[in-house]
């Protein structure tokens, strides 16, 4: 796995432990589905923006909402281990305070990029 992504679940994973989270791991999995879901709906957006295609989205709330609880399954699945999330939090806990607050920084617009590209494109893409 590469090395942001190793530190992205180690931020996340520290950053929900240090807030006494009763679910840090299921916390950890839900954000990185709402990131993936988001850049996925970029992606999607963009290929409808090129080739126009009907839009399967609008009329299948259902199926969506299934979508999601999969696409966390399946994320629970590929990217949890106990023991592999463990070696993330040896491999980074040394680090100073420097490389923690551009970490942190890195981190915070990873996710909300994620979210807020989203909605840039979205008049970009359609005149919306």
């Amino acid at each position: 796995m590469k090395k942001f992504y190793r530190y992205l679940i180690y931020k996340l994973y520290s950053w929900r432990l240090a807030k006494k989270d009763d679910t840090p791991i299921a916390t950890v999995i839900f954000l990185l589905t709402i990131t993936h879901s988001f850049q996925l709906l970029i992606l999607y957006s963009i290929s409808r923006a090129l080739i126009d295609y009907p839009n399967y989205l609008t009329n299948n709330k259902f199926i969506i909402l299934i979508f999601f609880f999969v696409f966390s399954a399946l994320n629970y699945f590929l990217l949890y281990n106990k023991t592999r999330w463990q070696e993330y939090i040896e491999e980074f806990k040394n680090e100073t305070e420097a490389e923690r607050k551009r970490g942190r920084i890195l981190v915070t617009a990873y996710l909300l990029g994620s979210v807020l590209l989203f909605f840039i494109l979205m008049p970009v893409l359609f005149g919306v």
